[in-house]
């Protein structure tokens, strides 16, 4: 049964959700901004309270574990970021063209916040056992995902061909190794001569 105000409850029950929605945002992003701008041993609670701009109460009320928030975070931002490259409805007819355009979609993802606070976190969960097991179930989700959106992008004709899983997996952990490079090789990654080898090898996986 509904309580009181219905099923959007009160108005004071709305105000009292907004803020904890909002503060929850700061939070995560400001998690993010500190792993990516200061690693995971800059990345503390203190510096993390001070990029959201909220008491240190507000922030452990919401995460009381650092690394609990820095996994979410991460997770909550790739989340975000796979559904808005899965949204996305307009792609080639031609299988080779749709082939370029998701490499091409593909590997710009490696170049996102994300993908350099997941690096720190990984990193890091070699020598911290909690991190690691933190890390593992919300790298498995965000995988999932990956490959999801991945198979949207490329299409049922070519999803359903044998040579595709392997092919989808290798451009991921391909795009992965190449993308750390730019840890200490700075350069302009769209013209990147993997592109074309990536584009090169996926058409001939799977188109012959």
């Amino acid at each position: 049964m509904a309580g009181a105000g219905g099923a959007g409850g009160s108005a004071a029950g709305r105000a009292t959700r907004r803020p904890s929605l909002v503060t929850r945002q700061q939070v995560l992003d400001a998690a993010v901004r500190a792993l990516v701008e200061h690693g995971y041993a800059g990345a503390s609670t203190l510096r993390i309270q001070q990029l959201a701009g909220v008491s240190r109460g507000r922030l452990l009320h919401q995460y009381p574990s650092r690394d609990d928030l820095l996994v979410a975070a991460v997770a909550h931002l790739a989340t975000a970021r796979i559904a808005a490259l899965g949204a996305r409805t307009t792609w080639p007819a031609d299988p080779g063209e749709r082939i370029d355009a998701a490499v091409a979609v593909l590997w710009s993802t490696y170049r996102e916040d994300y993908f350099w606070a997941a690096t720190e976190l990984w990193l890091a969960a070699r020598h911290t056992p909690a991190l690691a097991q933190a890390l593992r179930p919300a790298e498995r989700a965000v995988g999932e995902q990956v490959r999801a959106a991945t198979d949207r992008m490329l299409g049922a004709d070519l999803v359903a061909l044998p040579s595709y899983a392997a092919t989808r997996e290798l451009l991921n952990t391909s795009m992965r190794g190449v993308a750390l490079t730019y840890a200490f090789d700075h350069r302009p990654a769209a013209t990147d001569p993997h592109v074309g080898l990536w584009s090169t090898h996926a058409r001939a996986a799977l188109l012959g």
